[in-house]
């Protein structure tokens, strides 16, 4: 009796079981909430240029060793008194808010924009548009001077957008911005312990949070999380609803910015 031939397995279909393999790990995979944080990452920024150094009144440095001792700026807390970093980071933001005068020079000065002053922003950059553009073939310097200031032009009209929707519902003139090189920095060792590194991670956001609830709230009559909690459930929806939502919470984001930087931990 003839042996028969055993089938050859088809290579592609074992890449296709592979690759239904993988989908069934990425869906059925999860993470534990109670110990996990949740956090945009931010991309990349590709550049040849040096950057300028940051002062060190806009920095504010976490570190966490490896016996899990938090150091914050120039204090020391054990891992017991955590809670209380919610409460310097508050600070951090909001200590020279409002102040034009007598600010406290180790924390981030604000600026303060307000319509007529974004107005003139535009206004002079589409003078400056005007005045580039007069040649029918301009030089490259020139097209990237145009494109720069046309960039320009729509952030602009985003922050005067911004703007009014403050002065609509806050009744003030001028929008406090912190200074664009304020953030948190966080470093840490190879053998820091990862709960304490995310009770940090859940400190920093658990402070931005708060600050932005209570903007939100004295603004809108709603808070933050309440508006995210329901845009998140709904962001697919296109509703007037949602819409306001976010237009909403962007204007809070420019009030109470989270930037976060984590250092590659040390040895």
């Amino acid at each position: 009796m003839a042996k028969r031939e055993s089938p050859e397995i088809n290579a592609g279909s074992m890449a296709d079981i592979a690759f239904l393999l993988l989908i069934f790990f990425l869906v059925t995979t999860t993470m534990d909430k109670d110990t996990a944080y949740l956090r945009t990452i931010p991309k990349k920024v590709e550049t040849d240029k040096p950057q300028p150094p940051v002062q060190k009144k806009n920095i504010y440095k976490i570190a966490i060793n490896s016996r899990q001792v938090i150091q914050a700026r120039d204090s020391i807390i054990p891992p017991n008194e955590i809670e209380s970093l919610k409460k310097r980071i508050k600070h951090f933001y909001t200590v020279n808010r409002w102040k034009k005068s007598d600010r406290n020079i180790d924390y981030p000065y604000y600026s303060y924009g307000s319509i007529q002053l974004y107005n003139k922003n535009i206004e002079e950059l589409e003078e400056r548009v005007r005045k580039l553009d007069v040649s029918d073939n301009p030089d490259e310097r020139t097209e990237k001077l145009i494109a720069q200031s046309q960039d320009a032009i729509g952030k602009w009209k985003e922050k005067l957008e911004k703007m009014k929707l403050y002065q609509k519902f806050s009744g003030k003139n001028e929008i406090p911005e912190i200074a664009y090189e304020a953030h948190i920095r966080l470093e840490s060792f190879l053998d820091t312990d990862y709960s304490a590194y995310v009770a940090v991670q859940s400190e920093i956001q658990r402070a931005v949070t708060e600050l932005r609830d209570e903007e939100a709230k004295e603004i809108f009559g709603i808070t933050y999380t309440t508006m995210n909690n329901f845009y998140q459930q709904k962001k697919t929806e296109d509703t007037p609803k949602v819409r306001t939502y976010r237009e909403y919470m962007d204007l809070i984001e420019v009030l109470f910015p989270l930037k976060l930087i984590e250092v590659e931990p040390k040895r």
